[in-house]
């Protein structure tokens, strides 16, 4: 394990939307694409191939009920599921909704600027206010 992991030092999170036995989904903090969410391994990995079969499978799981949760509230066109590990080197998925056309929520337009083909990093730190605003709304589509 590496020296400080700040997925292993995560105890409770207020953007989590749903916890399963081997992973919690939780809400992105950046929103630069309306519904952007993690699955987080709850237990310490760094690589796809450390993954048990029954984690996979409920993996499956989580990214089903993302996508359908999603379905209903921003009707994404397109989803992608990424495993990158750069930044933290602990087992978690990037789950992004990908749109043809904007998005409104609370007044603002979410435009997906890159549809259709590599993600431009626009990460910026949403209030805390707007995103719990959107972890209801998504939420009460589970």
């Amino acid at each position: 394990m590496t020296d400080k992991c700040i997925f292993c030092d995560i105890k409770e999170n207020e953007l989590t939307l749903k916890e399963y036995k081997y992973w919690s989904l939780v809400l992105a903090e950046s929103q630069f694409i309306i519904g952007w969410s993690h699955a987080i391994l709850k237990r310490h990995a760094e690589r796809f191939e450390e993954l048990t079969d029954e984690e996979l499978i409920e993996l499956k799981q989580v990214i089903k009920e993302l996508k359908s949760a999603l379905k209903k509230t921003f009707k994404p066109d397109w989803f992608n599921v990424m495993q990158l590990g750069n930044m933290t080197k602990h087992i978690h998925f990037q789950l992004v909704p990908r749109y043809r056309e904007s998005r409104k929520f609370d007044k603002r337009v979410f435009i997906d600027k890159d549809y259709g083909k590599m993600i431009i990093n626009r990460w910026k730190q949403e209030d805390k206010k707007f995103l719990l605003k959107l972890k209801k709304y998504i939420l009460n589509a589970f």
